[in-house]
């Protein structure tokens, strides 16, 4: 049985000095170079802890597509066209390349008047659909973004998310 050990606890007790900033740094170092963070792993969580808050259905990935259509290229195509659904509703997004680095998301949702909000790293946006379903963003910056998509004639339905779309 080992017994607790007095002065560990002490030892512990203390602030970090720089004896223990240079044994962290050297662990963070061999950590990174051992066992790195997984590419896309912080957008993974910060999407599920998303899901959780909002008590959401996540919205599944049904085709992606591309408008170009390349025999064969050293370089991969973006899809254009990606489609999602959840129980009762579907989503298609459409992107299409602006100036300046930028992306308009054209889509269109089974639920129309629906409330569609356009998650981004720094922003979020929010527009209503029409009465056919369509929405538009415009000025979608590069990076990853994810639809909460809030049925205004089904108020006591769960919000629908999709899984992050790499603009």
């Amino acid at each position: 049985m080992n017994t607790p050990n007095h002065s560990e606890d002490l030892l512990a007790g203390q602030p970090i000095d720089a004896a223990d900033e240079r044994a962290l740094a050297l662990v963070r170092t061999h950590l990174s170079t051992t066992d790195p963070v997984p590419s896309g792993l912080t957008e993974r969580v910060k999407f599920a802890m998303t899901v959780a808050s909002l008590e959401a259905e996540v919205a599944h990935l049904i085709s992606e597509g591309s408008l170009a259509t390349n025999v064969r290229t050293t370089e991969y195509d973006r899809a254009t066209t990606v489609t999602f659904e959840s129980d009762g509703l579907s989503i298609m997004v459409s992107l299409e390349e602006a100036d300046r680095g930028v992306t308009t998301l054209r889509g269109w949702v089974t639920a129309p008047a629906a409330e569609i909000e356009l998650r981004e790293r720094t922003r979020t946006s929010t527009t209503t659909a029409d009465d056919d379903g369509r929405f538009v963003f415009e000025g979608v910056e590069r990076g990853t973004v994810h639809l909460v998509i809030r049925q205004s004639d089904q108020p006591h339905t769960r919000p629908v998310i999709t899984p992050g779309i790499e603009i």
